[in-house]
């Protein structure tokens, strides 16, 4: 392996302490410099991955939140179309047209209400739901000691 020449300059007990090192383990002292570079460098890396770790179950815990919702209110779309199904009276065929049309209307302005309330930033979820959960650690978290955000 080819290697680069570098200087540095420690403190002479250091230096005494890297010497004896080199001795016993019978290594030269760059072997032994290069050694403790690496490990530096491994720690460094295995901290970054822990950061990592917690970041990605971050992700994941608020995605298990996000899928939750999104099975309730699938449920509650389709239990609240059954009773509506369930209730309406037959429509006679002179009616249809003009309830058809009215029916259209009504299901328009809902959705202009909602896409102009959810634009704004605003949403029932967040009013009522979103701030009302409490927000745990998960495992990792607890580990390695960091607030969950």
């Amino acid at each position: 392996m080819v290697r680069t020449k570098i200087t540095a300059r420690i403190p002479p007990d250091l230096a005494d302490s890297l010497r004896r090192i080199a001795v016993l383990k019978d290594r030269s002292i760059s072997d032994v410099v290069e050694e403790a570079i690496m490990r530096s460098f491994a720690d460094k890396s295995q901290a970054e991955h822990a950061a990592l770790i917690v970041k990605l179950d971050n992700i994941s815990r608020r995605l298990g939140v996000i899928e939750k919702s999104q099975e309730t209110l699938f449920e509650l779309s389709a239990h609240a179309t059954r009773f509506a199904m369930s209730v309406a009276p037959e429509i006679p065929d002179a009616d249809r047209a003009m309830l058809n049309a009215r029916g259209s209307s009504r299901f328009q302005n809902v959705v202009t209400a909602i896409v102009a309330r959810l634009s704004g930033g605003k949403s029932v979820w967040k009013e009522h739901f979103l701030d009302a959960a409490p927000v745990q650690q998960s495992p990792v978290q607890q580990a390695v000691g960091v607030a969950a955000e």
